[in-house]
């Protein structure tokens, strides 16, 4: 019987040869490891993954008009400050209950900054949590020349106004993603 991990049979002979050969030492046939497939496919796999990931101008254009058409869910800023701005006070469960039911909502809410970052296509806002309103990170994507500048030119304590989708949280920030400033 062969050992799995270190023999394979000869597809031409039926010998048994070790994984290592590269020809058959009984037959001389040129051997296949199979290797070489598999890690192309796997490639292919990866880059298809990983570009199927990848929010397209397209997509993110149909979903900022469903958001920009759609109601804000009534979601009080307060209460949800409350929670997350407090996640010692509550237990894990609750606080992954009260993930799961806002993510997909829309809210509308007027943030304070702490900090902007640029990255190629967006710009991520980190806000303050406050009494009023919990912490969030903002993805937002420019939709003028103008808005560049002005989301470059915004400093901690800012005060911007946006309208996006919850996408869950993050080390006790909601997570707002997309969001566009109104």
């Amino acid at each position: 019987m062969l050992q799995r991990s270190k023999l394979k049979p000869c597809k031409n002979c039926q010998k048994p040869v070790t994984r290592q050969e590269k020809i058959c030492p009984y037959c001389g046939q040129k051997l296949k490891n199979g290797y070489y497939p598999k890690l192309i496919i796997g490639f292919m796999l990866l880059i298809l993954l990983s570009t199927l990931a990848i929010p397209t101008k397209s997509n993110l254009e149909k979903e900022r008009q469903k958001i920009a058409t759609a109601v804000a869910d009534q979601l009080d800023p307060h209460e949800l400050a409350n929670i997350f701005n407090n996640r010692n006070e509550h237990t894990q469960s609750e606080l992954l209950n009260k993930e799961k039911e806002i993510t997909g909502k829309i809210i509308e809410w007027q943030l304070k900054v702490f900090v902007v970052t640029k990255t190629p296509d967006n710009y991520r806002i980190v806000t303050h949590p406050t009494i009023e309103t919990p912490g969030t990170l903002l993805t937002v994507y420019p939709q003028s020349d103008e808005e560049p500048k002005y989301l470059e030119g915004l400093k901690a304590g800012h005060k911007i106004k946006i309208k996006g989708k919850i996408a869950g949280t993050l080390q006790g920030r909601i997570k707002i993603d997309p969001a566009f400033l109104i």
